[in-house]
């Protein structure tokens, strides 16, 4: 229990509130993010920032998040997320871009492993930002 409260407490002001709103969603958005950063392990052998991995982990973060709590309720999260982050403009600009795209190939509901393969297509196609090449 200890650690969820740790948890708890490193979240911003922005995703409480929106926890708050929809508590049962807590469960969804900590597998989803999780299962984002394994496999951008997986795919890409770390996790930075503002390179492709970080890019491919946003979109497939919320293209998970999209399937499981809908379209509207996964960029109303992942936007709390980046308001409470003290990010230049240019990386939060990115971020959401990318949350953005992962959203749009959640909707489909697709299974994991192809909502994977999309937000690779899109990292590839150059639908979604990268600031560090």
């Amino acid at each position: 229990m200890f650690s969820v409260y740790k948890q708890y407490n490193r979240l911003n002001a922005y995703e409480k509130a929106y926890l708050g709103m929809y508590p049962h969603h807590v469960m969804v958005i900590k597998e989803s993010q999780n299962k984002a950063y394994k496999e951008a392990t997986v795919r890409f052998g770390h996790n930075l920032r503002n390179d492709k991995s970080d890019a491919f982990r946003h979109c497939f973060w919320c293209a998970l998040l999209s399937k499981e709590i809908g379209y509207d309720k996964a960029i109303m999260f992942a936007n709390a997320h980046e308001m409470g982050k003290s990010n230049p403009q240019n990386e939060r600009e990115m971020d959401l871009w990318n949350n953005k795209v992962g959203a749009e190939i959640g909707r489909s509901k697709l299974l994991d492993s192809i909502l994977s393969i999309k937000c690779m297509e899109a990292l590839k196609s150059g639908k979604l930002k990268i600031i560090n090449q």
